[in-house]
Order: C-alpha cells, then sequence, then structure tokens
C-alpha cells in the first residue's frame, strides 16, 4: 500500500510543482524552481525543529503546540467577524434554500434533482437558522464561520492526538505547525458547504475504530461499533463518496487484525449493528426530507453513471459540466439511463485505454495539483470584509496561493519520504489506514466520479499526518547520522555551507529562468467593486419583458470602475439593447459587441447608477433573475420585481505587476533566513552521549 502512495502521490507531487492548475484566478504561480526551493528550505526548517523537540521533554512539544493552537484560534475569531460570505453557486443556493423552508415554503430549487445528497445538509442548515433566529446575512454568517471553525479545529486537534500518540510529541507539534500555516484550513470555514462539515467525520471513525479494536469485551465491541455506525451514517446523508471509509475499514482490517474464529464472529456483529443503523439513518432521512417537501423525481435526477460520464469529458476536465447534465436529465427515467449510457459509452470508446490514461492525469491535475483547493472561488461573494483586504485583494492572493503551495509541497514531499521509509520498514498500522482512505477517495473520482479541487478536502488532515510522520523518519534518520562520533565537527559545518549553497544556487537558477520576472510583467487584474454572483441556472427563475419595454436595477459602486459583466443578458445580445445611466443621463450605451462579450469597458466614477435593459425585438423575452425573497443579494433589487436580482460584476480592470520589486525580494530574503536558521540548527546540533534511537 505505502508503494501505491508513493507511486500516485509521486505524480501529484510533480502536478503540484511544475503543473498547477489555475483555478485560484489572476494570481500567478511562481516558478517550479522557486517552489522547490522554498518548500525544501520548509521541510529541512521543519526537519530541525523536530529534531531539536525530539531532544527535549513532551511537555516542550505539548507547549509549542498549544502556543501555536492559541495564534490559530485567534486567528480565526477575527475571519470569523470580519468575513461573511454566501459563497459560488452551491453553498448560495443551500444557503437560499435553507431561508425558504425556514419561513414554511416548501417548495424545493431544481438544483437538488441534479444534487439530491445536498438535501440533508440543507436541511440542517435550516434549523441552525430555526434554532438562533439568524436571517439576515451577516448575523447567519458569524454562526456559520464559528460552527465550521470549532469542526476544523476538532478535526485538526483529533489528528494531533493520533500524531502525538502513535508518533512523537515533536511530531504532533510539526503536524500543529504546518496545519496552522495552511489557508485552506481557515479559508474553508468562511464557506458551510458540505467539505468544511463533513471533514470532521473521518477523523472522528478513525478514533472510534481505535477504541473498537482496543477493546475485548463483546458488549463494549458492540457499543464502539454502533458509533462507527453514527458517525459514518451523518458523514454518509452528508457527503456520500465516505462510503469509502468503511470500505478502508474493512480492508484495513483483513490486512492488520488478527484473523480468528472470535475476531471474524466479533467482526460480523459489528458489521451487522453498523450496518442497521446505517439503514435506520437512511430511512430516518428519507422521512425528514418528506416532511420538508422533498420528493426525488426520477424524471429530472441524473443517473449514478452520469458523473463517469461528465468525469470522462475532456473539454471540462472531468469537472461537472452543465451541458452534460442537461443531455442527461428531465427526459423521463428510462430515457435519462438510455442517454447517459449512449454517452458514457462513446467516451469509452473515443478514449480508449490511453486516453483514459491521460484522462485520469488531467483529473489529478485538477484535483490535487493546487494546495489552495480553489479556496478563492468560495466564498466569492462577501456581505462584509475589511477594507483593506477588497483593496489589495489581489496581491495578497497571489502571497497566500503561492505561501500555500509551498507548504502543500513540503507536505508531499515528507509523505513520499514516510511511504519510502514505510516500503523498506512496515511498522505503523495507523499510517495503512489513513493511505488507505486517501487512496480510495483518489480513485473512486479518477475512475467513477467528477472532479473538483475541493474535493480532496477531506483527505487533507490525512495527508498533514502523513507528512509528519514523514518528518518524524527523516528525523531519526538524521539524529543517527549527524549524533555518531565519525561525523564530527567538520561535517556539521559542511553541512550548513552546503545547504546555503544549494539555496543560494536553487534562486539564482529560479530567477534567471523566470523570463517575465513578476515585478516586470504587468498583468491584467480585476477588482471587484459590486457584484451580485449568484445564478439563477437551477432556479429556473426569469422574468417576462415585453416588446419594447425595459426594466431597470440600481447598482451602487463605491470606488471607480471600468467593466460591467452582464452574463445572462450576453446569451441574448441581439435582443436588447443596455444602457447604463445616472442622475437621468445615459452615461454608457452597450454596443451590440459589448453585450455579447456581457461586459462594458469605461472608467466610470463612483456612484449609484441605473441598469437599464430594454427589449427591442417584436416579440416577448425572458431575462434570467435570481429570486431572494429572505436575502438580499445586493444592494437594490430589480424594479418593480422584488426579491429578484440580475447577475452582475461591476469591475476594475487595470494592467500592473501584481507584487513590486521590494516585496518580491523580501519574499525571498525571508526564505534566506529560514535557510540560515536551518543551517545553524544543524551546524549547532547538540551530541552528548550518542544512543542509536528507537524507531516506534
Amino acid at each position: 500500500m505505502a508503494a501505491i502512495t508513493a507511486i500516485i502521490f509521486g505524480v501529484i507531487f510533480f502536478t503540484a510543482l511544475a503543473r498547477q492548475s489555475g483555478d485560484f484566478g489572476q494570481a500567478l504561480w511562481l516558478q517550479p524552481s522557486s517552489l522547490f526551493f522554498m518548500s525544501l528550505t520548509i521541510g529541512v526548517f521543519m526537519v530541525v525543529i523536530n529534531m531539536w523537540l525530539g531532544r527535549a521533554s513532551a511537555k516542550v512539544a505539548n507547549w509549542v503546540s498549544t502556543v501555536v493552537l492559541v495564534i490559530a484560534m485567534a486567528v480565526q475569531v477575527y475571519l470569523a467577524f470580519h468575513f461573511v460570505g454566501i459563497g459560488n453557486t452551491d453553498p448560495a443556493l443551500m444557503r437560499l434554500q435553507a431561508l425558504n423552508l425556514a419561513n414554511g415554503s416548501h417548495h424545493w430549487f431544481s438544483y437538488f434533482a441534479w444534487y439530491p445528497h445536498n438535501v440533508n445538509l440543507t436541511i440542517f442548515l435550516t434549523w441552525i437558522i430555526e434554532l438562533f433566529h439568524v436571517h439576515s446575512a451577516v448575523a447567519t454568517g458569524y454562526v456559520l464561520n464559528v460552527l465550521n471553525f470549532i469542526l476544523i479545529d476538532f478535526t485538526l486537534i483529533m489528528s494531533w492526538r493520533l500524531i502525538r500518540r502513535y508518533v512523537a510529541a515533536s511530531s504532533a507539534a510539526m503536524f500543529a505547525i504546518l496545519a496552522a500555516s495552511f489557508a485552506p484550513f481557515y479559508w474553508f470555514a468562511l464557506n458551510f458547504y458540505v467539505d468544511s462539515v463533513a471533514v470532521v467525520i473521518p477523523l472522528m471513525m478513525v478514533v472510534f475504530l481505535n477504541r473498537y479494536f482496543s477493546r475485548q469485551q463483546p458488549l463494549s465491541k458492540a457499543g464502539y461499533a454502533a458509533l462507527l455506525g453514527v458517525t459514518f451514517t451523518i458523514g454518509y446523508l452528508i457527503k456520500p463518496n465516505l462510503l469509502i471509509v468503511p470500505i478502508a475499514i474493512l480492508i484495513y482490517w483483513l490486512l492488520a487484525a488478527r484473523i480468528n474464529r472470535t475476531s471474524v464472529v466479533r467482526g460480523l456483529i459489528g458489521l451487522v449493528v453498523f450496518a442497521a443503523i446505517w439503514l435506520a439513518g437512511v430511512g430516518v432521512s428519507h422521512a425528514v426530507q418528506s416532511h420538508y417537501g422533498y420528493h426525488v423525481n426520477q424524471s429530472k435526477t441524473l443517473p449514478t453513471s452520469a458523473w463517469t460520464a461528465m468525469g470522462l469529458n475532456q473539454d471540462s476536465e472531468g469537472r461537472f459540466n452543465e451541458h452534460d447534465a442537461q443531455a442527461m436529465s428531465g427526459h423521463g427515467r428510462k430515457e435519462n439511463i438510455k442517454a447517459t449510457h449512449k454517452i458514457l459509452s462513446d467516451r469509452l470508446q473515443d478514449a480508449g485505454i490511453w486516453g483514459i490514461i491521460k484522462q485520469s492525469y488531467q483529473k489529478t491535475m485538477t484535483m490535487w495539483s493546487t494546495g489552495n483547493l480553489g479556496m478563492f472561488q468560495s466564498p466569492n461573494q462577501f456581505f462584509k470584509q475589511p477594507s483593506f483586504y477588497q483593496e489589495h485583494k489581489n496581491k495578497l492572493q497571489f502571497l497566500l496561493v503561492n505561501l500555500t503551495q509551498i507548504v502543500y509541497i513540503t507536505v508531499l514531499g515528507a509523505m513520499l519520504i514516510g511511504s519510502v521509509f514505510e516500503m523498506l520498514s512496515p511498522r505503523r498500522n495507523q499510517v495503512l489506514f489513513y493511505e488507505l482512505i486517501v487512496l480510495g477517495i483518489y480513485g473512486m473520482h479518477m475512475l467513477f466520479w467528477t472532479v473538483d479541487a475541493h474535493y480532496a478536502y477531506v483527505t487533507f488532515p490525512f495527508l498533514f499526518m502523513m507528512a509528519a510522520t514523514g518528518l518524524h523518519d527523516i528525523s531519526d534518520l538524521l539524529q543517527q547520522f549527524f549524533a555518531h562520533p565519525a561525523y564530527g565537527e567538520r561535517g556539521r559545518t559542511w553541512t550548513g555551507i552546503v545547504t546555503l549553497l544549494i539555496f543560494a544556487i536553487g534562486l539564482g537558477y529560479a530567477d534567471h529562468h523566470n523570463r517575465q520576472p513578476l515585478v516586470a510583467t504587468p498583468v491584467v487584474q480585476t477588482q471587484t467593486v459590486s457584484s451580485q454572483m449568484v445564478s439563477n441556472y437551477a432556479q429556473h427563475d426569469a422574468i417576462k419583458l415585453t416588446p419594447h419595454h425595459s426594466l431597470s436595477e440600481k447598482i451602487v459602486a463605491k470606488r471607480p470602475f471600468s467593466q460591467l459583466n452582464l452574463p445572462d443578458v450576453a446569451s441574448q445580445s441581439e435582443n436588447f439593447s443596455v444602457g447604463l445611466r445616472m442622475n437621468r443621463q445615459t452615461v454608457y450605451q452597450w454596443s451590440s459587441l459589448d453585450v455579447d462579450a456581457g461586459t462594458a469597458n469605461t472608467l466610470q466614477d463612483p456612484g449609484t447608477y441605473t441598469l437599464r435593459i430594454t427589449n427591442r425585438t417584436n416579440q416577448p423575452l425572458y431575462i434570467p433573475a435570481t429570486a431572494s425573497p429572505y436575502l438580499p443579494l445586493s444592494t437594490h433589487a430589480i424594479s418593480g420585481h422584488p426579491h429578484r436580482y440580475l447577475l452582475y460584476h461591476v469591475l476594475n480592470v487595470f494592467n500592473t505587476p501584481i507584487i513590486s520589486s521590494k516585496q518580491y525580494q523580501l519574499l525571498f530574503i525571508s526564505f534566506a533566513i529560514l535557510a540560515i536558521i536551518s543551517s545553524l540548527g544543524l551546524e549547532y546540533w547538540p551530541n552528548p552521549d550518542w544512543k542509536e534511537p528507537k524507531l516506534d
């Protein structure tokens, strides 16, 4: 299993270093060579700290973990009450649906015919809204942010305890430092969706599984089997791909447990308890869904194999594709299945073996190449955010994305080394279970499902735990090397010199081959001034516009802007005339080309504008709009149509380098200082009476 992990994550390491996906928008990557040597610096620094903590008492390592946790929680408190967002299409529609249910509506958006697995979390969100009586955007945001931070903290604390118990206190401290420096663990908590809620479930199952195997009494085992069943059922009803976890448990039991008559009988009893709870939970879920008015419409739902077919779509890189979904749903159950089988069969035949391998590699890139997990796609609409972040968004995103990638590459590198150690000397059953879960999620999405960057989120606590285990193995090896009398003082001196030399050569190479330096190359950047970014595609709501009549919506721009994007109007560009008015005067009139592109390029002053759209044909037309009766999605609704909002983006587009020369230099100087500190740590490694360290 360690060999398979090493091969797959070796490929992922390569894609993370050289073939990153561009999910985060306009931010630019540092050169692969820069990313590599910065990640190497972080890795060496972490190993040195781990070595030093390994020589100290466990109490010191625990204090380091505590300090790191306190700092992380302080950051979380700030973020929770200064950033309130609604997310992109999926979490936004869940939020709007939950508000509708909380106010007595039993009508469900058509979105949930395609995503029935999001129904349960939407109902849970309804209960939260009703419990805390929070119907406003900001108040609800506070509650959801805090809840998500609690869940991620609980997840990471359980992970920390597992590392401390099965590896070492020093490695647990390294896990805490890595996790605290990983931006997606914070940013995803600002987006209430299945990933941020379900991340805690696999770790809880690991804890209960450990308790199950450590107990000998049948009644105690049945109790922990029941807790496993309850935990899995909750997770499955939120995120069905967690079905991988019980499969991993079964394989783990077959590979790692002692198989005898008694264990088989107890295992079967536990399996019966587990399955009974799961089936009961599914039944309760259907009853609750029915109570809230949700019923599966087989004619509109996507067949399960439709997700496999969409995963083979090369044009969408294995992501969900709306055109595919339309072709495989809405025609009746038998017709949907027939259309799905035809599309799937055609794509398998066209791709062939080699095409499937290439598509799997592309899907690997889409889902695993970026450590940021597409974190800046959600939340992409804020009801509240600091003005400093809004003004410097692109620069901050550039720094966060690249620093996150550096941490991610460091984690992958430590994982790979740990996998090699595991192949040479298998000794940790815990690591085997982590590998089974991660490989299960990987294999499911590569072979049977669509991919997206955030789908990997639930595996990241396991990746960080395996990285902490790898750091422990590296530290043990270096301790033997550095502490051995034959190494001597001269060897430590050369270690420091060589470390600095490698870093200097690496950065020199990176700078030389960076043909378009970030500080010298202007980049087209966009700054959001105002927006309504929740699409109506899954609501199917529209406003009828009679011939030669108009509709209007006020748009407030607090800063200058140069572009206004109207995606829904662009699809019918030949039928509409569009103008922007201020103080009853037209300040900009779209040409047909502008409308077709969905944009207007002209610099405008801050102020309150009226967007006016006119039907210039002789027949009625329909303009898509997002319906939101309980949550305002922008400053003003469409005139004469309360609670209806157009999809628009008011942007300031400019052409300038992402960062300045001084900021670029400061970034590299910071890593050079870190390299020097790491070298000094190796140089002055203490050498009291050397003894062969014990390996766990």
